[in-house]
C-alpha cells in the first residue's frame, strides 16, 4: 500500500501535523511512518527569474534604460528558479512528490493566498499528476488538524485561489520590474555615499500608500488655522451646578468666530438668571467591539503599545504556532455558525488568572450568537484563543500581551452591551442657548472584562468638561426650573490640521482604499477594495520606510523628500502615471483578484488589464524624456526611517538634512548600513531588536541593541558556542528569519563535532538553543 504526502508551509508546521498522526521517524528533511511522509517548505523555495533572462542583452544592453522595456511574459512563460539557500529542501519536495510509493498528496501549508502559491509553484515545476487534495485549518491544534484531515478540499476547490496567488505575483514582478527600472532610468541617479544607484522603487501597492501619506503631509503643510471663540457658563440650580456651552439655535454646529459677538454673550448673560428649557434623557447602549482581525489588532497593539504593523504580524505568527490563536491572517471579523458549538471549549481554554472569574461569569451569558459575532466569513475567520491552554508565564512580554487583546476581546463578545443613561439640558439666559451633555454608565456590561478607563473610547476619556459627552453625573433638573449663571468666560480656540497616520491609522486607511472609514460593520463591508491584503499591509509599510520614502518620528509617518518628489511628478507631470498612486484603482485591481480566486474573473484578463497600465505609463515616460531628459529625484535621507527622535535631536536632524541632501544615503535595499549613533559615529544594522523595535548593532563584545541609552537590554554576546562565534551575517539571518543557517564545526564536550542552526530559545533576552537538520 502507498503512502501519503503532506506538504507543510515549515518545519515547526510540520510537527505539529507529525504529532497529531503519530508520525516520529525523522528524515534529512522529512518525517515519517508506514503511512504518511510529512515534508516542508521553508517560505518560498522558488523566485521569479530577473526581467534580463528574457531579454537579448547584446541588443538592449545592460544598463537599465526604457529601451529595454517593457519586459512582459506571457503567464506561462514565466521562469523560475530554485533560491540557492533552499535547494537541499527543494530536492527533497522533488524526491517524495516523484517517489513512486507516494500516491496521494496533500498540501498543509498556511490556508491563504501565499500559502497556496508557495507549494503551487514547487508543484507545477516538479510537473507531479498525483491525486491533490487540500488540508485547510485555522489553528494548528490536534482537534483542528484532525477535523481538517477528515474533511479535505479537493484540489478543484482552491484552482482559484492558486491562480490568484500566481496572479498577484506575476502583476507584482510586472509592475516592479518594469516601472521601478523605468523610473530609475529617468529619475534616479548615483548616490555617492553607498556608491550605488538612487533606485526608484515602484510598486503596485506600496506608490499608492505613499501617496496617502504624500497627500496628507500636504494638507497639514497647507492647512491655514482659523480662530473661533467657545462661550462656556457655570450655572447653580436648586440641586446643584453643571457647566454649559452656547450654541447658535438656527445653526447648531456653526462655530463662533467673531470675538465682539462673543464677548457680547459673556455681557448680556452674566449673573443672570436662567432657565431649563429642556431636559432630555434616554439609555443608550453600547454592544461589544467586533472581533479582531489582523488590521484591527495592529491598529489597537499600535495604540496600546506602539507596535508597528510588521511587528504585530510577528507575534500573531508566533502565538497561533504556538497554538494559542487561531489563523492571523484574516480579514474578518466573524465566525461561521459551526463554530458555536464548540465556542465553550475556546472560553474555557482561556480559564486561568487573570481571565477566570470573567470565563465563569460568562459561562453564563449563553453562547454568542448574534450577527455581530456568527456571520458570513471570508477564508478565515476571526482570531480568537483556541481550545489549547496556553502557559501565560512562559510567552515573552509582548505575545503575552497580544494575547491578552485578543482574550479580551474575545471575552467581552459573551458579555450583554454596556448601557449609559445620556442627559441633554439645554439652558435659556437672555434669549442666548446653552446645552450641557452628560453621559452616566448603568450596567457595565461586556465593560466588566477590561479596566473601566481602557474601554472608553478616547473621545470619552480626559475631558473636564462637563459640556462634553462624558461619565458625568448632572444634577436632577426639571424643564422651566430657574437657575443662576455665575460665571461666564469666552475660550479661545483654533482649528487643527488633519494629523499624520501613525501605523495603525495607515492600515486602516489602506483597507478601505483611503477612505477614512470608523464604524467597524462599514469596514466589514468594505474588505476587498483596499490596498493589498491583511497579510502583505505590513510589509508594504516596512518597505517605504526602509526604501527612504517615509520616516517614523514617534508614532507619526512623514514622508522624505524623496518621497514628496515621487508623488509630486506623478501627480503633476505624468497624469497616465496616475493609476499609480489612485488607491481607488488599487483597490480595483485587488478586488479583481479576489474575482479570480473566487473563479469570477480569468487569470488572463486580470494579467490584460496589468500589462495595458504598464505599457500605457512607459510609454508616458518615453514622452517625458523626449521633452524633459532625466530629472534625478531627491536621495533617501541617510538616518535610520524607524529612528524616532523628538525635541533637539529633531531640530538637529532636520537642519543638517537641509544641508546636506547632496551627501545623505539610500535606503533601497531591505538592510541598511552607516545609521547614525547618538555619538555621531556611523553603525551597520544587523536587524531589528526583538525586545524594543530598535536596531541590533554590532560591538566590541556582542551584537546589542541602539536603544541601550533608553533602557533595552538586549544583547547577543560574541561568547564562543561549542568553540564557534556568532558571525554578523549569521546574526542578520537570525534576527530576520529566527534562525541562523547551518553552522558546521561546533565541538561537543567530548570533542566530537556536530553541526546545527542557532534558534531563539527566548528572542527577547537573547538566549539561544541548537536546532538540528534532522529536525
Amino acid at each position: 500500500m502507498g503512502r501519503i504526502l503532506i506538504v507543510a508551509e515549515k518545519p515547526a508546521q510540520a510537527r505539529e501535523y507529525a504529532s497529531t498522526l503519530g508520525v516520529r521517524g525523522k528524515g534529512q528533511g522529512y518525517l515519517e511512518n508506514e503511512k504518511y511522509v510529512i515534508t516542508w517548505c521553508v517560505g518560498h523555495l522558488l523566485e521569479l527569474e530577473k526581467p534580463e533572462a528574457y531579454m537579448d542583452l547584446e541588443k538592449v544592453g545592460k544598463r537599465w534604460s526604457l529601451r529595454r522595456l517593457p519586459v512582459l511574459p506571457e503567464i506561462h512563460a514565466f521562469r523560475r528558479t530554485i533560491k540557492a539557500n533552499t535547494r537541499g529542501q527543494f530536492q527533497v519536495l522533488e524526491k517524495w512528490l516523484k517517489a513512486a510509493e507516494i500516491e496521494h498528496v496533500i498540501c498543509g501549508t498556511d490556508a491563504d493566498r501565499e500559502g497556496q502559491l508557495l507549494f503551487q509553484e514547487v508543484w507545477d515545476l516538479v510537473n507531479c499528476s498525483k491525486p491533490l487534495s487540500r488540508l485547510w485549518i485555522s489553528s494548528l491544534t490536534r482537534e483542528a488538524i484532525q477535523e481538517g484531515m477528515n474533511n479535505l478540499l479537493p484540489k478543484e476547490k482552491v484552482a482559484g485561489l492558486a491562480a490568484a496567488g500566481y496572479g498577484r505575483a506575476i502583476a507584482d514582478w510586472d509592475f516592479g520590474m518594469n516601472l521601478t527600472e523605468g523610473f530609475t532610468a529617468l529619475f534616479g541617479s548615483f548616490d555617492p555615499v553607498r556608491k550605488k544607484p538612487n533606485v526608484i522603487s515602484i510598486g503596485r501597492v506600496q506608490t499608492p500608500t505613499l501617496a496617502l501619506i504624500v497627500e496628507r503631509e500636504w494638507e497639514i503643510e497647507q492647512f491655514i488655522p482659523e480662530e473661533y471663540f467657545e462661550v462656556k457658563a457655570t450655572f447653580l440650580g436648586s440641586q446643584g451646578g453643571f457647566n454649559g456651552r452656547w450654541f447658535e439655535k438656527s445653526e447648531e454646529n456653526k462655530r463662533l468666530s467673531d470675538r465682539q459677538k462673543a464677548e457680547e454673550i459673556v455681557a448680556k448673560t452674566k449673573g443672570r438668571q436662567g432657565k431649563i428649557i429642556k431636559v432630555e434623557q434616554k439609555k443608550v447602549s453600547e454592544p461589544p467591539p467586533l472581533l479582531f482581525e489582523l488590521t484591527s489588532l495592529s491598529v489597537t497593539a499600535s495604540k496600546r503599545f506602539g507596535l508597528s504593523a510588521e511587528k504585530v504580524l510577528e507575534l500573531a505568527q508566533s502565538l497561533y504556532d504556538k497554538k494559542a490563536i487561531t489563523y492571523p491572517r484574516t480579514d474578518c471579523a466573524y465566525l461561521p455558525e459551526d463554530m458555536i458549538s464548540k465556542l465553550p471549549a475556546h472560553l474555557k481554554a482561556i480559564r486561568q488568572t487573570p481571565y477566570t472569574d470573567n470565563v465563569d461569569e460568562a459561562l453564563k451569558q449563553g453562547i454568542p450568537s448574534g450577527k455581530r459575532v456568527i456571520n458570513t466569513i471570508t477564508a478565515h475567520h476571526a482570531i480568537i484563543p483556541t481550545t489549547e491552554k496556553v502557559s501565560l508565564e512562559k510567552l515573552p512580554d509582548l505575545e503575552r500581551k497580544l494575547y491578552d487583546l485578543i482574550a479580551r476581546r474575545f471575552l467581552a463578545v459573551w458579555f450583554p452591551a454596556a448601557w449609559y443613561q445620556q442627559t441633554e439640558i439645554i439652558t435659556e439666559v437672555e434669549q442666548e442657548n446653552f446645552r450641557t451633555k452628560g453621559r452616566v454608565l448603568l450596567s457595565p456590561g461586556w465593560k466588566n472584562v477590561y479596566n473601566l478607563e481602557e474601554s472608553e473610547s478616547p473621545k470619552k476619556k480626559g475631558s473636564k468638561d462637563q459640556t462634553e459627552n462624558e461619565n458625568v453625573d448632572l444634577p436632577p433638573v426639571s424643564h422651566g426650573e430657574s437657575v443662576q449663571t455665575r460665571q461666564v468666560k469666552i475660550e479661545e480656540k483654533s482649528t487643527k490640521p488633519p494629523k499624520r497616520y501613525t501605523q495603525g491609522d495607515l492600515l486602516k486607511a489602506m483597507e478601505s482604499a483611503g477612505k477614512q472609514i470608523e464604524d467597524e460593520d462599514l469596514r466589514q463591508q468594505m474588505k476587498g477594495k483596499g490596498l493589498g491584503t491583511v497579510a502583505t499591509r505590513p510589509a508594504i509599510l516596512e518597505n517605504l520606510l526602509q526604501r527612504g520614502y517615509i520616516r517614523q518620528e514617534q508614532k507619526a509617518l512623514k514622508p522624505t523628500e524623496k518621497g514628496k518628489e515621487l508623488i509630486s511628478l506623478i501627480k503633476n507631470k505624468l497624469p497616465l502615471a496616475g493609476l499609480l498612486i489612485s488607491p481607488e484603482m488599487t483597490g480595483q485591481l485587488e478586488h479583481d483578484l479576489a474575482k479570480v480566486e473566487k473563479g469570477e474573473f480569468t487569470l488572463a484578463d486580470y494579467m490584460s488589464e496589468v500589462e495595458e497600465a504598464i505599457t500605457r505609463i512607459l510609454n508616458e515616460l518615453r514622452s517625458y524624456e523626449k521633452k524633459h531628459g532625466k530629472t534625478p529625484l531627491s536621495l533617501a535621507p541617510s538616518q535610520s526611517a524607524k529612528k524616532t527622535d523628538t525635541g533637539k535631536t529633531a531640530k538637529k536632524r532636520v537642519a543638517k538634512e537641509h544641508s546636506n541632501d547632496n551627501k545623505v544615503k539610500s535606503k533601497s535595499e531591505e538592510t541598511t548600513s552607516g545609521q547614525l549613533l547618538s555619538n555621531g559615529k556611523t553603525y551597520d544594522k544587523l536587524g531589528v531588536c526583538p525586545r524594543c523595535g530598535g536596531d541590533i548593532i554590532e560591538g566590541q563584545k556582542g551584537y546589542g541593541c541602539s536603544n541601550w541609552k533608553e533602557g533595552c537590554s538586549f544583547v547577543v554576546w560574541k561568547k564562543e558556542i561549542c568553540g564557534k562565534k556568532l558571525t554578523p551575517t549569521q546574526m542578520k539571518s537570525l534576527l530576520k528569519k529566527g534562525k541562523t543557517p547551518l553552522i558546521k564545526g561546533f565541538k561537543s564536550k567530548s570533542g566530537k563535532s556536530f553541526a546545527a542552526s542557532l534558534v531563539w530559545d527566548n528572542a527577547e533576552t537573547g538566549k539561544l538553543k541548537f536546532e538540528f537538520q534532522s529536525e
